[in-house]
């Protein structure tokens, strides 16, 4: 099936940290590179190019949902699928589909032969192209992290792209045609056949009604018979992003395919790319169609091999024909990347367990055809082109970042803290007051409240909002002393706050013991460079600012909502250097991060064109 559901409940995945191609890819490119790009999340600039990727996959996806014999060369866009609350499609429903109420065109204006149905094709992407280059632009646009203009992407290279794309279904139709429509040509000729998963083309996903364009089984196979019958799936234009990936059956791995053809009644899994092929990028194409080849045979029990892989390159409108793994190789696929997985996601992992170990730098041509020579000489060649180049170990690249510890502004001497520094989680002794509970949880987990005292020091002790401990001494009671580790803390209307999670462990302390409530720090300033903004209100959805700050020692997260928000925000780029002056430390998913509260400051101290470039 093209789509597999995850199960977490069942198999305890994580659905934000399972292994995707991409990270695979990645990995293999430089464990280090996946450890800024995955743990601290040190995201590239979003380039304009995106923006045509996305438009002409859509655009393309439009064409093919929609059929000659219910769709003239002119009509407005008349399909749209149903969707679920989360976004998804609702494939489950029979509710919503608009194919049943189309109403078939004059069989006169059906195309007749190949130039005829390639007209109409072109003519449809008329018709959406420039709904679909809007919406990526603003989606585009969306993103604070963009760097660029959308006027630097010319949309007649995506129009052009798109035809290539047309011409390359068209010839899977011809080859139809030509093959009499194969081995389920004549059940879907009397309505009987529909694949588990169909195309999207606005029908339920059960829906054996004999179709209008099916002639007598006498009748040689005409081209709109083709075109139906050779549609491959792919992803619904009108779902969210990343709701109709197919999961492992362990669930530790997602992809998503972007075409499968079936009607030869095998499998071949074709990826769009909108580019020309060159560059080092067109390697890790070919390794994810293997991992697409390898992921569709463990979710078809073993037994459904994939018969060929394809990246259709629509710049120069030619086909990349990937090797096909062995089943050696695909089982070989499957323990080294649960291996992988149990290595980088079932905890998290340190940067000394993602070592600087770039892979060569590949080079193709047009076509994503290896070079002559394929890989550069130099072995730092990858680190001289990397992104991060700038704070990575094992680049040659010197750039200076903060490292100040002190910092005099507003008539104050403000101390500065390296982000490598930043503690987000304590150890703190005292006795236990008003304590509700503990009551154990279904899961595991333990709900229990109180407070904390220390000498002339209170804290409010409770269950973080993500989920409480596991590791709780049985003999807590009211006047006991107790040690709590691995804690979050914070201050909330001037009381400080103990916050326990997954990490936190209670136990009985020892008489001698101490770990003064008193010392744990719960605010901070920091310097450092801004590597990428994440989040800026929209009003539409998002209210925060959220940004990643990097320093001479490290990273961190910085998130203001709502009218914390500070209104230097909106003049702040990509590279500038600014100082968080008393920020609230926190964590967020096993990162430290900083937030903006009540008496919190922004100063910009240097604009990104005052500084050397990341």
């Amino acid at each position: 099936m093209p789509v597999r559901r995850a199960d977490p409940d069942s198999t305890g995945v994580d659905p934000y940290r399972r292994l995707s191609a991409s990270q695979v890819i990645t990995w293999n490119t430089c464990p280090r590179l996946w450890y800024y790009s995955y743990i601290p999340k040190l995201k590239s600039p979003l380039p304009p190019q995106i923006l045509r990727g996305n438009a002409v996959e859509e655009c393309i996806s439009r064409i093919l949902r929609e059929s000659p014999v219910y769709i003239s060369s002119s009509d407005i866009d008349k399909i749209a699928s149903p969707l679920n609350s989360d976004g998804s499609v609702a494939y489950d429903s029979d509710e919503g589909w608009v194919g049943p109420k189309l109403e078939v065109i004059p069989k006169e204006n059906w195309p007749l032969n190949r130039e005829q149905l390639f007209n109409w094709a072109v003519s449809r992407m008329e018709i959406h192209f420039d709904n679909c280059w809007n919406s990526a632009i603003i989606d585009w646009k969306s993103s604070p992290n963009r760097i660029g203009k959308s006027e630097d992407i010319d949309p007649d290279e995506g129009r052009q792209m798109i035809i290539a794309g047309i011409n390359l279904h068209l010839d899977q139709v011809e080859l139809c045609l030509g093959s009499d429509g194969g081995p389920n040509f004549e059940s879907w000729r009397r309505g009987e056949y529909r694949p588990e998963w169909p195309a999207p083309d606005g029908f339920p996903k059960k829906w054996n009604s004999l179709h209008p364009a099916a002639e007598n089984h006498l009748s040689p196979m005409t081209w709109v018979e083709a075109w139906e019958v050779s549609r491959p799936w792919f992803v619904d234009p009108d779902g969210s992003s990343f709701t109709e990936t197919t999961c492992h059956p362990n669930d530790w791995f997602q992809g998503e395919y972007d075409l499968v053809y079936r009607w030869t009644g095998k499998i071949r899994i074709v990826d769009l790319k909108a580019s020309v092929g060159k560059g080092d990028r067109s390697g890790g194409y070919i390794e994810q169609l293997r991992l697409y080849s390898w992921i569709w045979w463990e979710t078809h029990a073993r037994k459904d091999e994939v018969e060929g892989l394809e990246i259709w390159y629509l710049g120069p409108g030619t086909i990349k024909k990937v090797p096909m793994p062995s089943e050696l190789e695909m089982s070989k696929y499957n323990d080294e990347l649960e291996e992988l997985y149990l290595k980088i996601h079932s905890k998290v992992p340190d940067i000394s367990d993602c070592p600087p170990n770039p892979s060569p730098l590949r080079y193709f041509d047009v076509g994503g055809i290896p070079s002559d020579p394929p890989v550069d000489p130099n072995p730092k060649a990858r680190c001289e082109k990397c992104d991060l180049r700038g704070i990575c170990e094992n680049s040659d690249y010197e750039l200076v970042l903060p490292s100040e510890n002190r910092l005099e502004k507003f008539s104050h001497a403000w101390p500065i803290t390296s982000m490598d520094d930043i503690k987000t989680r304590h150890t703190v002794i005292g006795e236990v007051r008003e304590l509700d509970g503990p009551n154990l949880n279904p899961d595991g987990t333990v709900d229990l409240s109180f407070k904390l005292i220390d000498g002339y020091e209170r804290a409010k002790v409770k269950v973080h909002r993500f989920g409480g401990p596991k590791n709780v001494s049985r003999s807590i009671q009211n006047q006991s002393t107790i040690r709590i580790e691995n804690a979050l803390t914070s201050i909330w209307r001037s009381e400080l706050v103990i916050d326990l999670d997954s990490k936190s462990i209670i136990s009985i302390a020892d008489s001698e013991e101490r770990a003064p409530m008193i010392d744990i720090e719960t605010r901070v300033n920091v310097i450092g460079r801004i590597w990428s903004i994440n989040a800026f209100p929209n009003g539409k959805g998002v209210a925060r600012w959220s940004i990643t700050l990097v320093d001479s020692s490290g990273s961190v997260g910085i998130v203001a909502f709502k009218q914390f928000i500070p209104v230097i925000a909106a003049g702040l780029s990509r590279g500038d250097e600014i100082a968080i002056l008393n920020g609230e430390i926190g964590e967020f998913a096993g990162q430290k991060q900083v937030r903006l509260g009540p008496g919190a400051r922004v100063v910009l101290l240097k604009s990104s064109e005052d500084l050397d470039p990341f």
